[in-house]
């Protein structure tokens, strides 16, 4: 059992290299983070920055149609989509990329009425979250932990808009679109708020 102590070990207790595939330079930078997912993250930004947009102008719609709390609902709902935006900014810049600034298209802001911007918002959140899925769907294939946990946030959160939304589209089903059940559904919004 002696000699078993005193046998030199068969591997080297240095440290072990690690062999990586070359990553991307950018502005003379050797980020941590693919050049394939930092063009997701841009992506990103964008799109939460025009659903900002897009709630803004249909809270502005509620707005100048005798929806007050409507309006204010929806403009909340354009705030936190800034937020979001700047999660993929945040982590960008931590990676030491500087983020995109994406020009937007103008949303529209014609709408029929507060059931057309109940459902087009239910709508616009299911894009949404198919654009997430297929960000974590990279992440995990890129075998980027930090990017998919970042994405884990994401998915969260998507979970919570449609919880909103299917919230708003259930109360309309169930109680119809007739002035009074709009009226009655826009006083509860209050409580929203």
């Amino acid at each position: 059992m002696g000699d078993f102590l005193k046998r030199e070990p068969t591997r080297s207790l240095q440290k072990p290299t690690v062999q990586t595939a070359n990553p991307p330079t950018i502005s003379g930078k050797n980020p941590l983070v693919s050049a394939n997912l930092i063009d997701f993250l841009n992506f990103r930004i964008q799109q939460e920055e025009a659903s900002s947009r897009l709630y803004l102008a249909m809270s502005m719609w509620l707005n100048d149609n005798g929806f007050p709390y409507a309006n204010k609902l929806w403009k909340k709902y354009s705030e936190e989509e800034l937020v979001h935006a700047n999660w993929s900014r945040e982590y960008l810049l931590a990676m030491g990329v500087q983020p995109q600034t994406a020009m937007l298209l103008a949303p529209g802001d014609t709408y029929s009425g507060l059931p057309d911007i109940i459902r087009k918002s239910f709508d616009h959140e299911i894009t949404v979250t198919k654009q997430i899925k297929d960000l974590a769907d990279q992440a995990w294939k890129e075998a980027d932990h930090m990017m998919y946990q970042l994405t884990q946030q994401y998915l969260k959160e998507q979970v919570e808009e449609h919880d909103k939304m299917q919230n708003h589209v259930d109360q309309l089903e169930a109680f119809g679109e007739d002035k009074i059940a709009l009226r009655l559904l826009d006083n509860y919004y209050e409580k929203l708020l």
